[in-house]
């Protein structure tokens, strides 16, 4: 399924501070891995390079129910997780906070509040890739590409032979 929505915010280590979302974050009830949430860490300016860390999501749900998200990636200097089917299962207030281990030491980087709504429908992200991506469309393209090659040159004629019987006579020049 395609992210609906990512959230990723830069953060200058430096300052020694966790970065706080104090926008609250609105994420539809019923969604699959709709929304990645991460960060891009800079020490005085200069891109950190994370590789060889992992990242943890801890996502509180309105019922106090905590889901753990394992698996976040790491690529360079940023860091994500997506939220899985879990965390928008129970409509409400939500926290999440995303740690950062590595080296031996394990830190919490970011912390989102939010709140999980209930939408008419269940879902307010593509449920099972209905909305193409844009791969789709080149792939629709090509292949229309491809058959004009192919008919390009290609004339059709009807003779009559008698009556009502035709023959179609195909050539191509």
């Amino acid at each position: 399924m395609a992210i609906y929505r990512e959230d990723i915010v830069d953060i200058e280590l430096e300052n020694g501070t966790v970065h706080r979302s104090f926008m609250n974050k609105t994420i539809g009830e019923g969604d699959i891995k709709g929304n990645r949430f991460g960060f891009r860490c800079f020490r005085n300016g200069t891109p950190v390079q994370l590789n060889g860390s992992t990242v943890v999501g801890h996502f509180t749900r309105a019922d106090g129910t905590t889901v753990q998200i394992d698996g976040g990636a790491v690529t360079g200097d940023t860091a994500y997780i997506e939220l899985p089917e879990a965390c928008y299962a129970v409509e409400g207030q939500f926290a999440l906070a995303i740690k950062l281990s590595g080296g031996g030491r394990t830190g919490t980087i970011r912390m989102v509040d939010g709140t999980v709504i209930n939408t008419t429908n269940g879902t307010v992200i593509d449920p099972g890739n209905v909305i193409p991506d844009l791969s789709d469309y080149l792939a629709v393209i090509e292949d229309a590409e491809e058959a004009a090659e192919i008919i390009n040159g290609i004339s059709i004629t009807a003779e009559l032979i008698s009556g009502e019987d035709y023959r179609i006579i195909v050539t191509k020049s």
